[in-house]
Parts: C-alpha cells; sequence; structure tokens
C-alpha cells in the first residue's frame, strides 16, 4: 500500500443539530498530486484517533478529502496525516 500526506483544514460534526449524531468529518487537503489511478483511501486508526466509518470521499479536483468518522478525532486544523491507497 502506497501512502499520501494530507493537511486536516476542518473536524466538524456532521450534523451539528442533532445531540445524538456522533458522525465528525475530518476534512483535509493534499500535500502532493494524487496519483490518478489510486483508489480506496484510508486514514490509520491510530494516526486520526477514530475508526473510519466509510471511504473516504475525494472531491472532484482531487485536492481534498472527507474522511468520516464515528467520533470526534482529536485532529486539529494544521496537522498533517498520512492516507493509505491502492
Amino acid at each position: 500500500m502506497k501512502t499520501i500526506e494530507a493537511r486536516v483544514t476542518r473536524n466538524i460534526k456532521e450534523q451539528p443539530g442533532i445531540e445524538e449524531c456522533n458522525i465528525w468529518n475530518i476534512q483535509a487537503t493534499f500535500l502532493d498530486s494524487l496519483p490518478h489511478d489510486a483508489i480506496g483511501l484510508t486514514a490509520d486508526p491510530v494516526e486520526i484517533g477514530v475508526e473510519q466509518i466509510a471511504q473516504a470521499r475525494m472531491d472532484s479536483s482531487r485536492t481534498a478529502i472527507t474522511i468520516r468518522t464515528q467520533c470526534k478525532s482529536r485532529l486539529q486544523p494544521g496537522e498533517t496525516i498520512h492516507l493509505g491507497f491502492e
């Protein structure tokens, strides 16, 4: 598995108006260009501090990513994370 670095830009609750909802979105931008054939982006649960609950979603320009998690991650904007892909 290959890796790519990304910088966290936001760590926000998916439904802030619903108290029972504990789904969070970590948004990050890639520090390098993502290869066009990259698939299956995943975050290391130890590095982000929570379990990823769905495959990460990239924006249409393939420069940013959203990682859905079950709980709030300890990550803060500006931190760098490593994402694995095939």
